[in-house]
């Protein structure tokens, strides 16, 4: 179980599930157990701290945000937020969609 602060959240993430949970920052991290947790498909993130959750197995829908740093130029600036992405491109082999 990994714990991780953003400016707005607390994430809790099972990477052996796949699982992660958000809850807003002012709330109990323990409330998690209780919360609602949601698959991913694939977790990315940079050396800034930047991370982003795929939230389906097309990659198309994602969430992003930004791990907490102090003293924190970002605070109550950015939300963390969804993005919505076309799918992939797919490879035609003859008349078979690969």
């Amino acid at each position: 179980m990994e714990r991780i602060e953003t400016c707005n959240s607390i994430w809790m993430l099972d990477p052996a599930l796949m699982q992660f949970c958000r809850v807003p920052k002012d709330v109990d991290p323990a409330d998690a157990v209780t919360g609602r947790w949601q698959p991913y498909f694939r977790w990315e993130e940079d050396e800034t701290g930047a991370f982003r959750v795929a939230l389906d197995g097309n990659r198309t829908r994602w969430l992003s945000s930004r791990r907490h740093v102090d003293p924190c130029p970002r605070c109550r600036q950015e939300a963390t937020s969804e993005v919505v992405m076309p799918p992939p491109p797919c490879s035609v082999v003859g008349d078979v969609l690969a």
